[in-house]
């Protein structure tokens, strides 16, 4: 198949950018839920006992990026970026929640002891990094990384680095490999943080409702106008539904006298 040389690239990336975050699946990783992974801190400021990720970070949406080759760690620098980006925007809209949008750095560590003694003094320079500049990112080390964790997850164990987006109960919204590609996530990536702060409206805004509506309920505040007339329909719709059965039996009822005399001819 001949395609021409301006389409071929926007084509190209469009298909790698979704066809990536499958993994061999038909599920893409973002509809799949976070496997647990017990995790000891080595460094961070906000924690210092071990924790389990997901289910042990502060309410919200977070950024997890999990490396398992000491290169990996040349993919922080754009996973940064993502989430400073994410959290300049949820700032800006007003709907961040306290403690959200920290980056989990979890690294997975080798079986062989030689191989981890080499991590944990990569890892302590690291640290040192992390200390001077970067407060809301969190060092964690893991020693599951196991066929059974990559399995869970369903995902390959071929030696990429995975990062995600999740909340804390296990809910991936983004999901791919190695470091952001600016240049083919990024329209896809601002697509997710909008129908986040959608959904987060859509939330505030049910909540508020019912807020409203325990307040005037309970004698606190008046309706306003509006909210009168949508009670006055609404009850009267309610009165409609309830009549309904009795009118609707009310026509199957005694016949008519049309009906009695062509009865009495029949009978006759």
């Amino acid at each position: 198949l001949k395609t021409t040389h301006a389409a071929q690239p926007k084509s190209w990336g469009l298909q790698f950018s979704m066809s990536t975050a499958y993994y061999g699946r038909a599920v893409p990783l973002a509809l799949r839920r976070f496997a647990k992974i017990p995790c000891k801190v080595q460094h961070s400021a906000r924690f210092h006992e071990p924790i389990t990720l997901p289910s042990g970070i502060p309410p919200g949406v977070h950024v997890v990026l999990l490396i398992n080759r000491l290169r990996h760690i040349e993919h922080a620098d754009s996973w940064l970026g993502v989430r400073e980006a994410w959290d300049r925007l949820l700032a800006e809209e007003g709907i961040k929640e306290e403690g959200e949008m920290q980056m989990f750095i979890c690294c997975l560590l080798p079986r062989f002891p030689l191989l981890q003694l080499l991590w944990w003094w990569r890892m302590r320079q690291w640290a040192e990094l992390l200390k001077e500049k970067f407060p809301d990112v969190h060092l964690l080390s893991s020693p599951h990384r196991s066929r059974d964790f990559y399995q869970r997850m369903h995902i390959h164990q071929d030696g990429r680095a995975y990062a995600m987006v999740v909340r804390n109960d296990g809910e991936i919204l983004w999901g791919s490999h190695d470091k952001f590609k600016e240049h083919l996530q990024e329209k896809d990536m601002v697509r997710v943080v909008k129908r986040e702060v959608k959904y987060r409206y859509d939330e505030y805004e049910k909540l508020e409702g019912v807020r409203r509506a325990q307040a005037i309920s309970d004698g606190k505040t008046s309706p306003t106008p509006s909210e009168t007339e949508a009670i006055g329909e609404g009850v009267a719709g309610a009165v409609e539904s309830a009549q309904e059965p009795l009118l609707g039996r009310s026509t199957a009822g005694p016949p008519t006298g049309h009906g009695t005399e062509q009865s009495k001819s029949q009978s006759g």
